[in-house]
């Protein structure tokens, strides 16, 4: 199984898909039982998606996608606090 310090240096890879079969199942594996790197990971992602929207528009607004994910976020933090 990964730890921490690994799936922290894999994420980029990860979200990207450029990681193996194998070297993904044991990073999910670890994002299952860890609660610090899952929350590492999907903030790497939707920094990912926030940015490739930034780079594809001017629009000073952002779409409603990315308006999902950032409630959906706020409403997640909102539960577990």
């Amino acid at each position: 199984m990964f730890r921490c310090d690994e799936v922290a240096r894999s994420a980029s890879r990860l979200l990207d898909g450029e990681l193996g079969f194998w070297t993904r199942l044991k990073i999910r594996v670890h994002l299952v039982m860890c609660r610090g790197c899952r929350t590492f990971v999907e903030q790497m992602r939707v920094t990912r998606d926030i940015s490739a929207h930034a780079g594809r528009t001017q629009d000073e607004e952002p779409g409603g996608e990315i308006l999902a994910i950032l409630a959906k976020r706020r409403l997640r933090s909102g539960e577990e606090s």
